[in-house]
């Protein structure tokens, strides 16, 4: 694993495990939060992979039909 691949994962873990982007940042020595963002889009799309695989059911109206 390259010295690069070692700092992004550890910064995707992090952000995974709620430590906030700022302190992210601070630890990987970024000068600009724009750099750290970078990281956070990565998360914002696991969120919305993760969002897309729940499947709902419908569920009966209080009118008993289904919506």
């Amino acid at each position: 694993m390259s010295f690069h691949s070692a700092r992004h994962t550890h910064a995707t873990l992090q952000l995974s495990q709620g430590t906030d982007i700022f302190t992210v940042s601070k630890l990987l020595g970024h000068k600009s939060l724009k750099t750290t963002q970078i990281y956070a889009k990565v998360m914002d799309q696991n969120k919305v992979e993760a969002v897309n695989r729940i499947q709902l059911k419908s569920l009966p109206s209080t009118d008993g039909e289904k919506r």
